[in-house]
């Protein structure tokens, strides 16, 4: 598995990048719009992730992710961005993935 240093050197292609921010959007503002964007600027203000960083960044998100919701909700929320980025690019699903590693996937398709 790669790390995050690998993950933002490597190249993602940027229908892809939008297709993870797509999915990202979709799920967090299934919590509320207004959840989503108080969630998007905790990242960009705390952790130093901006939204067009985060397919660059999987495990840094997911690290917001934790902090905010907690570990078994996050593990919901990533769960849901996996499997929505994973049908939208008709890849089949396959167990026990993280963002990051879906991410790998994706970019080696």
């Amino acid at each position: 598995m790669r790390s995050t240093l690998e993950l933002s050197s490597m190249s993602l292609d940027p229908e892809i990048e939008r297709k993870i921010l797509q999915c990202v959007d979709e799920v967090l503002e299934a919590l509320g719009k207004s959840e989503a964007r108080m969630f998007i600027s905790y990242l960009a203000r705390d952790l130093r992730l901006r939204k067009k960083e985060i397919p660059r960044k999987p495990e840094q998100f997911s690290k917001g992710l934790k902090l905010v919701f907690g570990e078994k909700a996050a593990n919901v929320l990533e769960t849901a961005i996996m499997q929505k980025l994973l049908a939208s690019l008709g890849i089949n699903r396959r167990t026990k993935l993280t963002l990051a590693r879906v991410i790998v996937i994706v970019k080696a398709e």
